[in-house]
């Protein structure tokens, strides 16, 4: 059986099956194609003597820089190791009874509510629907809770809720304090970020993520803004000096990367239509409309499990997504990547749809980026002796 995966990127987990990862083309993580900036890259190696210098306790600096490109007052901000380590700090600070959770969402909102002894209620959408929101549900289910987390844009379906829909939840109920997610709010050409609202809301809290837009996952790097209150008391649940300096140093610099972000706001849109454009012709196969750097796809017939093991005889490696609650074992994840990577993700798929191979045969085409062991491996997951 292939191993389970609970995030993307998890490719330690095939080094340990004897899968070298040298030559995959990762499709399970969801970061930026287009890689860290130069310019970020260049400054980090000028600078990695300062790794002999302790950081910032609160990462004023970069906390004083997002203050003014945010236009939001410093004491509304606090700066984190990765948006993850706000997740666990929001139930630690808040301490709710009960929170709602969009699902199928991201894992972590779970475990940390389980870790605070916090009962969850798992708001579950159709796929069938397209995962859209049944509002009149939602309201009844907000009734009874302290907390709710959304993903906006949500990973793993890539959908939306709309701002102004969003916010209107928030001012309807104002004893339900609103976590919302937007690591992934860059890569959408739809404006959903609510960021500058903070100020208006005190149940409104807004975690923000360096990692996917910057493909910068290593350095770890996030921040939340929220009302005062709120803010303070998270600020509390995190460390001093939980930040590195080459860290903090990486947020100051690509703060002003705003063409950066445009450009490959640009350069995903163009993928990922090209990408559920391609997938939505293989047979079998029924990908979902995303405003992310990622696409959530259904498979009729072959398990996701089966088809992400036999992707990995191709040298691809897909998110098996089983294992977010309200999906199956007929849900993969994909992130969209670079023209010529799509187009392998795409005529592999369709090989492994129909069962063909390559024309020239195993040893070629797409199969010649895999380690030539890594067939026989993937063999025995298939058949169960591993």
């Amino acid at each position: 059986m292939m191993p389970i995966f609970e995030h993307g990127g998890e490719l330690e987990k095939l080094e340990r099956l004897g899968i070298s990862p040298e030559n995959l083309i990762d499709f399970s993580v969801n970061l930026n194609p287009l890689g860290p900036p130069e310019e970020l890259l260049r400054t980090l190696r000028e600078r990695i003597s300062e790794i002999a210098l302790y950081p910032e306790p609160r990462s004023e600096a970069l906390v004083a820089k997002l203050s003014e490109k945010l236009k939001v007052p410093r004491g509304n901000l606090v700066v984190s190791n990765g948006s993850n380590q706000l997740i666990y700090a929001v139930y630690r600070a808040l301490r709710p009874g009960r929170v709602l959770i969009l699902q199928p969402t991201f894992s972590e909102y779970r475990k940390a509510a389980a870790l605070c002894g916090t009962y969850v209620i798992d708001f579950v959408l159709s796929p069938e629907d397209g995962f859209s929101v049944p509002l009149e549900e939602l309201h009844k289910a907000l009734e009874s809770s302290d907390l709710a987390f959304i993903c906006n844009p949500n990973n793993p379906t890539g959908s939306l809720l709309e701002r102004e829909l969003l916010l209107a939840l928030v001012r309807r109920f104002p004893d339900t304090t609103f976590v919302v997610d937007e690591a992934f709010s860059d890569f959408s050409d739809v404006p959903s970020s609510v960021v500058g609202n903070v100020l208006e809301f005190e149940n409104l809290v807004v975690l923000r993520s360096f990692t996917k837009i910057f493909s910068i996952p290593g350095l770890r790097l996030g921040y939340a803004a929220a009302g005062e209150n709120v803010a303070s008391a998270l600020r509390e649940q995190i460390e001093p000096w939980s930040v590195n300096r080459l860290s903090q140093l990486a947020g100051e610099i690509v703060l002003e990367f705003e063409r950066f972000v445009e450009q490959t706001r640009g350069f995903i849109s163009e993928e990922r239509d090209f990408l559920f454009s391609g997938i939505s012709k293989v047979e079998g196969l029924s990908p979902f409309p995303s405003h992310a750097n990622f696409l959530l796809v259904r498979c009729e017939a072959l398990g996701a499990s089966s088809l992400q093991a036999r992707l990995l005889e191709k040298g691809i490696f897909v998110r098996d997504c089983s294992n977010f609650v309200g999906l199956d074992g007929h849900f993969f994840r994909v992130a969209v990547r670079k023209r010529e990577e799509n187009e392998r993700l795409i005529s592999a798929l369709s090989e492994v749809a129909d069962g063909s191979e390559s024309p020239h045969g195993p040893g070629h085409g797409l199969a010649r980026r895999q380690e030539p062991d890594n067939h026989c491996i993937v063999q025995d997951i298939l058949s169960g002796r591993i």
